[in-house]
């Protein structure tokens, strides 16, 4: 089991981890992160849900309330529970349940050892035959490519590259069949990343801290050009 299929599992049932789920967190603290983080999203949900309702006069039993004084408090109440449900439910969607760019993260951890500062360029036929598998090219401008592999991602084969900057080796992924209606800025521990609209589908730009991914950004969009949709 890859760091991708757990966390899709995780996020279908995070309270009942199979057995190889189990296995493969006791072997990697960032899965095992991402399953504690999503179960406490689901506890706190759940005790929003079973916070119990009182009786509609309840509060005038005793004599000793305002009128109204009661329901505005329980309104009031009842208002935050939802608030925090759909806060919740907020989390639940855009967070990093089935998250584009949590995916994005997880495939990272398969191929660390491209992430190297290096003046050395990819082979040039290795890179010619990513690239064609992928449906694009490249132009000089987007500086020294070190990396170029074609991986699997959500089921289907997308180029891979690593760009050399100044701030460091950035990951760039090319994902034709994954649009995105507006940019997409996520960031963890150690890396940080945007996915932004790019031809039919995405190009997801991830590195450190030192990196310019503005910039790099703007300058792999200039460098790719689509030659099939």
């Amino acid at each position: 089991m890859d760091c991708l299929e757990f966390r899709r599992l995780a996020g279908a049932d995070p309270q009942h981890p199979a057995a190889a789920m189990l296995e493969h967190a006791a072997g990697c603290p960032r899965c095992t992160g991402y399953l504690r983080q999503t179960q406490e999203l689901d506890r706190h949900i759940l005790a929003a849900l079973s916070v119990p309702v009182p009786p509609r006069h309840a509060g005038r039993a005793t004599g000793s309330a305002v009128p109204g004084l009661d329901r505005r408090r329980w309104y009031a109440l009842a208002a935050s529970i939802v608030a925090g449900v759909l806060v919740g439910s907020l989390l639940w969607v855009g967070g990093p349940r089935n998250s584009l760019a949590q995916d994005v993260l997880a495939h990272m951890d398969h191929e660390p050892e491209a992430l190297v500062v290096t003046t050395s360029p990819a082979d040039d036929a290795v890179l010619g035959r990513v690239l064609e598998r992928g449906g694009i090219r490249l132009r000089p401008e987007v500086g020294t490519v070190s990396y170029a592999n074609s991986c699997r991602f959500r089921g289907r084969t997308v180029p891979h590259l690593v760009v050399q900057t100044d701030g460091g080796p950035v990951t760039v992924m090319v994902l034709r069949n994954e649009p995105v209606d507006a940019p997409v800025r996520f960031a963890e521990e150690r890396f940080a990343g945007t996915i932004v609209p790019a031809g039919p589908g995405s190009i997801a730009v991830i590195g450190t801290g030192d990196a310019d991914l503005e910039q790099i950004t703007a300058r792999v969009l200039a460098a790719v050009d689509w030659e099939r949709d």
